[in-house]
């Protein structure tokens, strides 16, 4: 089954949202003191259909059917983070039937594309400490540890 890439419309909001709401559950059993689940299906369709009529989400399918989605941002100047011309990856996501089909290199591949077209010279991405399989696929795909992120709850116990 041949996977095709192309950029989200507002049709898609409903099946991205789905899986963004998947994807959030992942981080928040990952680590439920870092990660809260705040979407609903309703405000990711909103979302993320408001993104897609920007061109700011990419879907892959399979067979006609939305398999994966990936979301991201172009910024000229990030002052907090210290870059220039860079496209954040926020969200990327496949479901499990199709991991391994190569969709998720395929989006990655259609990132990189977008950030091109945008002028950017390099994508960024987060990925959670315990999400190995997305690592995996990050390392694979030409991606490089550059910070580390760090968090303090603070209790009784540390101030």
């Amino acid at each position: 089954m041949a996977i095709t890439v192309r950029k989200a419309t507002r049709d898609d909001a409903p099946a991205v949202a789905r899986m963004a709401i998947a994807l959030f559950a992942l981080h928040v059993g990952w680590d439920p003191q870092r990660f809260t689940q705040v979407a609903t299906a309703d405000g990711a369709a909103r979302y993320y259909g408001e993104r897609a009529a920007d061109g700011r989400v990419i879907v892959a399918e399979a067979d006609g059917v939305v398999v994966g989605f990936a979301y991201f941002e172009y910024e000229e100047r990030d002052y907090v983070n210290l870059l220039s011309n860079v496209v954040w990856l926020h969200d990327i996501y496949v479901e499990d039937s199709q991991r391994g089909s190569g969709a998720g290199s395929a989006l990655l591949r259609a990132v990189k594309d977008e950030a091109k077209s945008l002028a950017a010279d390099k994508v960024l991405l987060t990925v959670a400490a315990k999400n190995a399989t997305g690592q995996k696929l990050f390392t694979r795909n030409g991606f490089r540890t550059t910070m580390h992120e760090m968090m303090l709850v603070i209790d009784d116990n540390n101030g």
